[in-house]
């Protein structure tokens, strides 16, 4: 009889192996995917706040990562409550860390669709993951 052999890897590399689970089966798919994900975060902290959403979006094509991967920047401010600055590194780069696992969401992938969006950003374009500007001034890659 064969012996069964156990291991262990880290969340990151299960939804890596798994990543049409967030439904990132495309580059096309992903963007989509990035937005409404975020868009939804956004709305979810206005509603938590009981005021009316105001969600600014903007995708821009930022070049080539190699002949075969493009790259685009995604930008998205809003009107929520807002990340607070040392969460941040952890709240985009760590997966199942967030503040969605204690209350009940209204929208989303479980909290992991924005985290699931910068994975893949990274796994397909070899880029670090740049936080949300003048909050965190540095770069970090999604982790365990």
């Amino acid at each position: 009889m064969a012996q069964a052999t156990f291991e262990e890897i880290s969340a990151s590399d299960f939804f890596y192996r798994n990543r049409d689970i967030a439904g990132l089966t495309n580059p096309s798919r992903a963007i989509f995917v990035a937005i409404r994900e975020i868009v939804e975060n956004s709305l979810d902290a206005a509603e938590s706040q009981k005021i009316p959403p105001d969600v600014y979006v903007r995708l821009s094509y930022e070049g080539e990562a190699t002949k075969e991967t493009q790259i685009y920047k995604l930008r998205v401010e809003d009107n929520g409550s807002g990340i607070p600055p040392r969460f941040i590194p952890s709240a985009f780069g760590q997966v199942l860390y967030g503040s969605k696992y204690k209350l009940k969401q209204a929208r989303g992938t479980f909290g992991l669709g924005g985290k699931m969006a910068v994975l893949y950003g990274q796994i397909t374009t070899h880029h670090q993951f740049l936080s949300p500007r003048a909050l965190v001034k540095k770069k970090f890659t999604a982790s365990n």
